[in-house]
């Protein structure tokens, strides 16, 4: 896979000086997350608005096929919370002798999440009258990334205990090469101006499962999901 980016920014410069007269420049907002692949209980997520934008390319295969390769830069940004609540023995002294309790905790998790993305899509598109479906993979690199919060836990009810504050980064569990599936549609609105719409979806899941510690989560893989909407202007 590292290999595997630099061959593609090459051919997307070779191809954009073949073929010059069918490049499109993109921007435009993306929306979405890492969704779970099941519920989370006690678990909220607020996603932002992100900005997309990026270059591509049009190659006619046929009267119809085109082939649509491309680089974007992509922010994505999501601000979440949790709690969580596990069974645990609790220690007391009682005239001089410990012993064990059993007890619980809960865990209050806020954490932002901040991403930015170098993206190649390598998309087939089909034109019928004056739109064009577009699908196909896509991969990207994470050039850098936040993900970080802190935890507070409390202890029974927290009457006898102080509870306990802790500062996390997940960084280093993020997975930074990853690739997945796109599907869109472009049409014109004036001119050489239009409006695209895209759907992706990870083939993986945002975190990497041996570095990811357990937050209430139960080893739930989530997966970049996101809905794109923006301008495209063909040169």
């Amino acid at each position: 896979m590292k290999k595997l980016l630099p061959l593609l920014l090459i051919f997307l410069c070779n191809t954009g000086n073949i073929f010059a007269q069918d490049i499109s420049i993109g921007a435009g907002i993306n929306y979405g997350g890492p969704l779970p692949t099941q519920t989370i209980d006690s678990t909220d997520g607020k996603p932002l608005i992100g900005i997309t934008a990026g270059v591509s390319y049009s190659i006619p295969l046929s009267e119809h096929f085109s082939f649509l390769p491309g680089l974007y830069y992509s922010y994505r940004g999501l601000d979440y919370s949790q709690s969580y609540t596990r069974d645990t023995l609790f220690t007391v002294v009682i005239n001089g002798t410990s012993g064990q309790v059993p007890s619980y905790y809960t865990a209050y998790i806020d954490g932002s999440m901040r991403l930015h993305y170098l993206e190649i899509p390598l998309l087939i598109g089909y034109s019928f009258w004056k739109v064009q479906m577009t699908f196909g993979p896509y991969f990207s690199v994470l050039m850098s990334a936040k993900d970080s919060g802190d935890v507070r836990v409390v202890i029974g009810s927290g009457a006898l205990v102080d509870d306990y504050n802790e500062v996390y980064n997940n960084k280093s569990a993020l997975r930074k090469w990853d690739h997945g599936f796109m599907l869109g549609s472009r049409a014109p609105i004036y001119k050489n101006l239009g409006i695209e719409i895209t759907v992706s979806r990870s083939f993986f899941s945002l975190y990497l499962p041996e570095k990811i510690p357990d937050s209430g989560q139960d080893g739930v893989k989530m997966y970049n999901t996101y809905l794109y909407f923006g301008l495209v202007y063909t040169l």
